[in-house]
């Protein structure tokens, strides 16, 4: 797992940031007003990546979700989002420790998705248990077009809950609104 987030996360940014600034070796002197351009957008994706890491060793299993549980680590997520969000959770008990953490990664990178792309102002968590299925949508109100995609973060938490033989669906019309809907089987204690 540690290894798919760094994967998807940090390794790809960094692997961009290093093509962008051969690109700007190569412009420093044909087109510098280009160069610094590029040299602004690799210094802020150094930022992401080095937030990101900082997430994943913090997020191996952040002490939220270890001590109260998935409900109360997402509404913790959504806390720290620059989007309003609303969560809803109706889980009368505690998934195992994996299950949780598979979800708690899955949401994350599904609220992540929704700031960075979908362009809305509102985003929507729900998390449900029923018939021996933990289910999570996460809506935005933004432009839609979202779809798994290789390499997309949506792929990403497709692999995730595959893990668990959990199952992914987006609706994204053009124009939104986006639902992520995500479905893993598991039982409450």
């Amino acid at each position: 797992r540690i290894e798919r987030d760094l994967h998807d996360g940090a390794q790809a940014r960094l692997v961009a940031m290093g093509m962008n600034l051969g690109t700007i070796e190569a412009l420093i002197e044909k087109d510098p007003a280009q160069a610094k351009k590029m040299l602004a957008m690799a210094r802020e994706s150094s930022a992401e990546a080095l937030t990101e890491l900082r997430d994943l060793v913090r997020g191996i299993h952040p002490p939220v979700l270890a001590e109260r549980g998935l409900g109360d680590a997402v509404r913790a997520l959504a806390l720290r989002l620059p989007v309003a969000t609303e969560v809803t959770v109706e889980l009368p008990g505690r998934a195992e420790a994996s299950v949780e953490s598979a979800a708690y990664f899955a949401v994350s990178e599904a609220l992540t998705n929704a700031v960075k792309h979908a362009g809305g102002d509102r985003i929507w968590v729900d998390l449900h248990h029923g018939g021996g299925m933990l289910r999570i949508s996460v809506t935005d109100n933004g432009g839609g077009g979202a779809r798994i995609g290789s390499g997309s973060g949506l792929s990403g938490i497709e692999r995730r809950l595959g893990t668990f033989d959990g199952v992914l669906a987006v609706s994204s019309p053009a124009g939104g609104p986006t639902m992520v809907t995500m479905e893993l089987p598991c039982a409450l204690s």
